[in-house]
């Protein structure tokens, strides 16, 4: 290095690894307690909240692709999107619910029961073995397909 002594830069790098370490334990211990606590209420939010389709019944999404419902799971993601604001640490790698615009964001408006269709596959999709495929839509983004 041009200016920092040797001494300080082996420190300074042992003291950022130790932090480091110290904060994936954090993280990860409180991940887990969030984990557990979003777990909980996926389970009695699916006793709750009713369902709009049936597993096994023949839909249609809003491009016209035709499939059959295969589940329909609550899905509750109160993570901070790393992809699009970098790397979160501590609380901030959670979104925070303290009131009713927070509560509306985290559950999608309330549409937290989402449908996962099978669909067919392109030509594409087939010449690589893939004979068919599921998706995951919104409610209002599927119609029941009356033949």
């Amino acid at each position: 290095m041009k200016y920092l002594s040797g001494d300080f830069l082996a420190e300074y790098s042992r003291a950022l690894n130790e932090y480091q370490k110290e904060q994936d334990a954090i993280d990860d211990k409180w991940g887990s307690i969030i984990n557990d606590l979003v777990k909980e209420e996926v389970s009695y939010l699916d006793t709750k909240i009713p369902y709009l389709f049936e597993i096994g019944e023949k839909v249609y999404d809003t491009n016209g692709n035709i499939g059959i419902v295969r589940a329909c799971p609550i899905v509750l993601n109160v993570n901070e999107d790393e992809d699009y604001h970098g790397k979160k640490y501590g609380p901030n790698k959670f979104f925070s619910i303290r009131n009713q615009s927070d509560e509306e964001a985290v559950t999608c408006e309330g549409m937290l029961r989402m449908i996962d269709v099978e669909l067919n596959t392109t030509e594409i999709e087939k010449d690589w073995g893939q004979e068919t495929k599921i998706s995951r839509y919104y409610e209002d983004e599927l119609t029941v397909f009356v033949d």
